[in-house]
């Protein structure tokens, strides 16, 4: 064990009485324990694990943190090779070359410089008459429930799944229905059952063939599925781009075909990686912050009313919003960031250093050793956060600074997330259409805590469950 504070340790298991997250049969998070155990007891930033062959670092140092992120062509992504996304049990997820398990050569450059215009201002700004539609439809779904208890997580993932499938890759589907939506179970067993597979411990236990049959058949079949059909979408826009370049959409799947034409070498497969890729984290992390920003002010009345005052506000007598009124809902965007402070839907992130040894912030970090980043145990810091627990939007009131590098739900520096205007701009509107036509009432008061399950991503477990009334 090493420390940035020169600070000698004994490993304690003692629980800190924090929150935790929760996740059977899963040592990485046994890991996380340990790890807060000594932020919180001990003065120390960095903890080291070195192998015969590499090593393990996990650091809180913001200099590291900072260096890590922002030098992206000496600290590369880990390898696919060794990601437990990329393939599971010999079936293509994400596969080893697209723009989320690329390590951070000039192939993923590339790709990010081409798809960076379908996230800029105009091409977003045309998205909003969209997702306006998509909103208005869930709440014509929510004015349905006649007071009764709905989890508005599930209803929230069929309200990104529709966004992303028709705001980023123009498709016409109807997500946002009663009836169940075959692309959203397909999406949602895979996301279920991955977890399994990514445990620390349990990754080995999925790979036995005895082992986890069903959910085995269960995720080749959902994968199959949603790979075949994406493909088809992608295999037939290729043909309708080649044929009529002049009606090309511009549009999100446009810009990963663009992006995949630097080399003859990528496969229709190398390009459907980044449309999967787009597909699911689209849906799941958008999803997960809407709802948990609903909860939050579920529980927090005087926050939930000033939202309120504030949507009433901003829409005065229109019936939609327009793209310049998406700036207005300030108070509105400091409680999504709160939430994303307080509940980030990825708990950290993942570097390498390179083939040579470096020092970083007066720690000398071997060749090819690992390096986390942990986006939760920043975000929950005394010294960064004051009461770090507590859900509070003032934290990010216009005039308020955030120390760099101690906020990071979208990561950071140049391989920050790519779609992340496009998920605020979708949760402002979503959630402002839902505040200004209904009041949200809690059926468990008594309920302070909302448990997580934590896989690819941290999101509520059992749902978000409430209760709504038209106004």
């Amino acid at each position: 064990v090493v420390s940035t504070q020169s600070t000698e340790a004994v490993v304690s298991t003692q629980s800190t009485g924090k929150k935790e997250c929760e996740l059977k049969d899963n040592s990485s998070c046994t890991f996380v324990k340990i790890v807060r155990s000594f932020l919180d007891e001990l003065n120390i930033q960095t903890i080291a694990l070195f192998f015969p062959r590499n090593g393990i670092i996990y650091t809180t140092s913001i200099p590291i943190i900072s260096k890590v992120f922002s030098d992206h062509r000496t600290f590369l992504k880990i390898s696919p090779k060794n990601s437990r996304i990329a393939y599971v049990n010999g079936v293509r997820v994400f596969g080893p070359n697209g723009i989320l398990t690329e390590s951070g050569t000039e192939v993923w450059y590339h790709k990010r410089k081409m798809m960076d215009p379908a996230f800029q201002k105009k091409y977003l700004k045309c998205l909003v008459g969209d997702m306006n539609g998509i909103a208005k439809k869930m709440n014509r779904l929510l004015g349905q429930t006649k007071n009764d208890i709905i989890d508005i997580y599930d209803i929230m993932n069929k309200v990104a799944l529709e966004v992303v499938c028709n705001c980023g890759f123009s498709l016409n589907m109807d997500a946002v229905k009663d009836e169940p939506s075959r692309l959203n179970d397909a999406a949602q067993t895979v996301l279920h059952i991955l977890p399994k597979c990514l445990r620390t411990s349990g990754n080995y236990k999925f790979m036995l063939p005895w082992n986890f049959r069903d959910d085995k058949k269960r995720l080749r079949k959902s994968l199959e599925y949603l790979r075949g059909s994406m493909k088809i979408i992608l295999e037939e826009r290729m043909e309708r781009n080649e044929k009529f370049p002049e009606k090309i959409a511009n549009d999100i799947l446009d810009h990963i075909i663009e992006g995949n034409k630097f080399t003859d070498n990528n496969s229709i497969d190398d390009i459907l990686d980044d449309f999967f890729v787009f597909l699911i984290a689209g849906m799941e992390t958008t999803a997960i912050t809407m709802s948990m920003v609903i909860w939050e002010l579920m529980k927090q009345p005087e926050v939930h009313l000033g939202v309120v005052k504030e949507v009433n506000e901003v829409f005065g007598n229109k019936t939609e919003l327009e793209y310049d009124d998406l700036n207005k809902l300030v108070y509105l965007e400091q409680c999504i960031k709160e939430c994303l402070r307080l509940h980030p839907p990825t708990l950290s992130s993942g570097r390498i250093s390179p083939k040579t040894d470096v020092t970083v912030g007066g720690l000398h970090i071997p060749s090819r050793t690992i390096i986390h980043l942990p986006t939760d145990t920043i975000h929950h810091m005394e010294k960064h956060w004051p009461n770090p627990y507590q859900f509070d939007p003032d934290r990010f009131a216009p005039g308020k600074e955030t120390v760099p590098f101690t906020y990071f739900p979208f990561t950071a520096g140049p391989r920050q997330c790519i779609g992340k205007h496009f998920a605020y701009m979708e949760a402002k509107i979503v959630l402002a259409e839902l505040y200004k036509n209904f009041q949200i009432l809690d059926p468990y008061p008594n309920e302070r805590e909302k448990k997580k399950v934590v896989a690819l991503t941290s999101k509520p477990k059992d749902g978000v469950l409430i209760r709504v009334e038209e106004l």
